[in-house]
């Protein structure tokens, strides 16, 4: 037995330990982030702890059972730390939940005066007439704003691509008043679907609970299509006869003080529809950025928490257990040389990881 302890100190004192730390100090140089820096540090103590830690065998013993302690000590503070991340994770999504639903009223609300504006062949003005006639005609019907601006702006080829040129060589394609009316209808309806659907929340003033898909917001996004409407509207163009909306007037004026109060006592015109248009431009990315939140799942810290509390139950806990119970003697001598190495390591790298992630966790707040 004597013999096999012989060669194991045979063979950790021809690893090179200097090699070894010259290799991570050259590669602690190349990393600015501390988060790198500390585990850098932490292993690093965890092969000093190996390399250099030689008591008797008895001491290996009473350091497995403090370890133990000090473990289960260490996985407790972790996990009432992680609920606590928890808990306000889903106070946070639930505060997200709530803005998203006020923030798709007004996205309603705006689709609500899209629908008036376009709703009759009566209120464009005579010339642009021919624009509402084309874009509802059964040929090009099912154009959405989303495929006819990025097929004309960038390399998208949608699957009515040759569709789509054939309506810009149209007689009565016009660029303006075609772009701005097809984005205001793409706005109400979903034109690509091929089956009429009732939207229900356009015709009545009740406001759904409920959110706008993240695919669609994307879809409004990629394109701009409040800012093509309010970009057109800016111009001294004039589209839209208002006088011709005057048993809608109110409604409209209603749903834009909803949009936003500034708008009370606005007249119904270009400035007032440029406005909800770039208002809702900011809207629309208000609610993308809720959407992505809700949608997260895991953060970093919430990853690197579940991993040292894994870490802390089977290097910490169920390992040193498993070697105090079956070693029997000098046989398991390296294993709980590793064993203390690591455990050692890991209550560093937490003693050193704490304090940036509680700072993290107040300088988010100062932020907001």
């Amino acid at each position: 037995m004597s013999q096999k302890i012989r060669n194991i100190k045979e063979l950790l004192s021809n690893l090179s330990l200097s090699t070894i730390f010259d290799k991570i100090g050259s590669l602690a140089v190349k990393i600015i982030s501390i988060e790198s820096l500390t585990t850098i540090i932490s292993i690093e103590f965890t092969l000093i702890i190996f390399f250099e830690l030689n008591p008797s065998y008895s001491v290996y013993n009473h350091l497995l059972q403090y370890l133990l302690t000090v473990n289960g000590i260490f996985s407790a503070i972790l996990i009432t730390y992680l609920f606590t991340r928890i808990t306000w994770t889903k106070d946070r999504k639930l505060e997200y939940y709530k803005e998203s639903i006020r923030i798709s009223h007004k996205i309603t609300d705006f689709r609500r005066v899209m629908y008036l504006l376009t709703k009759y062949y009566n209120v464009w003005i005579d010339e642009d007439r021919h624009t509402k006639k084309l874009l509802e005609s059964s040929k090009y019907r099912h154009i959405d704003f989303h495929d006819f601006h990025l097929s004309l702006t960038s390399d998208y080829n949608p699957l009515n691509a040759e569709l789509i040129n054939e309506l810009i060589k149209e007689n009565t394609y016009s660029e303006g008043i075609s772009s701005v009316y097809l984005a205001m209808v793409s706005m109400v309806n979903d034109r690509r679907s091929e089956k009429f659907h009732f939207n229900e929340e356009i015709y009545t003033d009740h406001q759904y609970q409920e959110i706008y898909d993240h695919s669609l917001v994307v879809r409004w996004l990629e394109c701009g299509i409040t800012d093509t409407i309010g970009y057109w509207f800016d111009r001294p163009n004039q589209f839209l006869n208002f006088t011709a909306l005057r048993n809608d007037r109110e409604a409209i004026l209603d749903a834009a003080k909803r949009i936003n109060s500034k708008f009370e006592g606005v007249e119904l015109n270009n400035a007032l529809v440029k406005d909800l248009a770039y208002e809702m431009s900011f809207q629309i990315k208000e609610l993308y950025g809720k959407l992505n939140s809700l949608r997260q799942g895991f953060q970093k810290l919430d990853t690197l928490i579940i991993t040292l509390i894994t870490l802390s139950f089977s290097v910490g806990v169920l390992f040193p257990l498993t070697l105090l119970i079956l070693s029997d003697g000098l046989q398991f001598f390296i294993l709980e040389r590793i064993a203390i190495a690591i455990n050692l390591g890991l209550i560093l790298f937490f003693i050193l990881r704490l304090p940036m992630s509680i700072y993290k966790e107040l300088n988010f707040f100062s932020n907001r």
